[in-house]
């Protein structure tokens, strides 16, 4: 029996090397790059059985601009499915080729067939979504792309980005492509914040409970910071309340806009509407537990006398109402501030030309009140609060010193 095997295979290889040898004799290779179309029917007359030849015959009739024949094509492309329907590509080649002719109900059917031989493939189904949009069949494409962003997250950019240019309404790709799961819908969220798409992001959290989605502390705060960043600072002021009362944090209840104006709360420090501080040379900034002018912290800044230093590195969102007038107050001490350019608060409008500021103080200073009264701008939602040396160019102008902040405020004014 096992000479048997072995004479058989012996057989099979000796028919295997003449086939090359014969292909070669006769001048063509239909494994080559790029064969002829003269080549690829020699290939059919010694190997009538093979689906290989009539499938690059097809795709030379569908591409070839030249020769570009759809009929042919899709005929060959029919023969070599007659030959192999187990091939993926030649169901997906099939279904474009009838869809680029016009035969709509058979490029669907193709599709079908596709998705069939491979069912759990990514090319099938992203092929098939993207021609039965192209038909206008919605409903039958959305099924696909669901799967897709089901088993293939890593996708999810490349499909949003598709859908969001071949559908208009925003809510059929939230209510109907959206895999209904948290994981969906985080990832759906992500491509809204990179595309800036304000809105759909809004409605796609005020429904996160209903879908299962609990955004931890991090995921709210970048949307806040996302809805910040494209000026809506009175939904973002309204997201940042609500996760301060989720997480058990205190929530200003005497109309004051500033969140933590002492300096005490470290949890949310640098996200959100609480203080922003950045780093810049010839200046550190820290919290310092010895000294305040009320409760038990203030903000320091130290100057090292070194740098000319242009800070602005210390700030605040904040959301106000339209037309409104206001009062911002914080306590500031200094000791040994040097250079006439000295520190002081000021408030900018976010998107309108707004821009008021209190003294500047320098040399030695208990602690003092600086204050501003404004009324905010008429098409305003919001603004920045933030602290201020201003670069000089005077002779002196390496700023030494130390600033302690405390206190801060911002209320509307009764």
């Amino acid at each position: 029996m096992k000479r048997l095997l072995g004479y058989l295979l012996i057989v099979i290889i000796s028919l295997m090397v003449a086939y090359q040898v014969i292909a070669t004799w006769r001048g063509f290779n239909i494994y080559q790059p790029n064969p002829s179309k003269e080549n690829l029917f020699k290939a059919i007359k010694i190997s009538p059985s093979n689906p290989d030849p009539y499938y690059r015959l097809a795709l030379f009739y569908q591409w070839d601009l030249q020769n570009c024949d759809l009929n042919k094509s899709i005929q060959y492309f029919e023969k070599a499915i007659e030959r192999n329907p187990f091939e993926q590509q030649h169901w997906i080649n099939l279904a474009r080729a009838l869809h680029r002719s016009g035969q709509k109900e058979a490029s669907e059917k193709a599709i079908e067939n596709a998705v069939k031989v491979f069912p759990t493939g990514y090319q099938g189904r992203w092929v098939g979504g993207n021609l039965l949009l192209q038909q206008g069949e919605i409903e039958k494409a959305i099924a696909h792309f669901t799967y897709l962003l089901l088993n293939y997250p890593e996708q999810t950019g490349l499909i949003y980005d598709l859908l969001t240019k071949a559908i208009e309404d925003k809510d059929i790709i939230f209510n109907k492509v959206v895999p209904k799961d948290p994981s969906s819908m985080m990832r759906y969220l992500e491509f809204l914040y990179e595309v800036g798409d304000k809105e759909s992001a809004k409605r796609v959290w005020a429904k996160k409970s209903s879908y299962g989605l609990r955004p931890d502390q991090k995921e709210t705060v970048r949307y806040i910071d996302f809805l910040i960043g494209q000026g809506g600072l009175q939904d973002a002021h309204q997201a940042w309340i609500a996760m301060l009362k989720e997480m058990g944090f205190h929530t200003p209840e005497d109309g004051n806009l500033i969140t933590n104006g002492g300096f005490e709360k470290k949890d949310t420090l640098g996200t959100g509407f609480d203080w922003r501080i950045g780093k810049v040379e010839g200046a550190e900034v820290s919290i310092d537990s010895s000294t305040a002018f009320e409760g038990k912290a203030s903000l320091r800044i130290d100057f090292n006398g070194k740098e000319n230093v242009d800070f602005h590195h210390l700030y605040q969102y904040v959301a106000w109402q339209p037309n409104k007038e206001y009062r911002l107050k914080l306590h500031m001490r200094t000791q040994g501030v040097t250079t006439k350019s000295g520190v002081k608060v000021e408030v900018l409008g976010l998107g309108v030309g707004f821009y008021q500021t209190s003294e500047s103080l320098t040399g030695d200073n208990d602690w003092k009140e600086l204050a501003i009264t404004f009324r905010a701008p008429i098409n305003s939602q919001g603004g920045i609060v933030r602290l201020r040396r201003e670069r000089t160019q005077k002779f002196d102008r390496f700023i030494a010193g130390r600033v302690w902040v405390d206190n801060v405020s911002l209320m509307e004014k009764k």
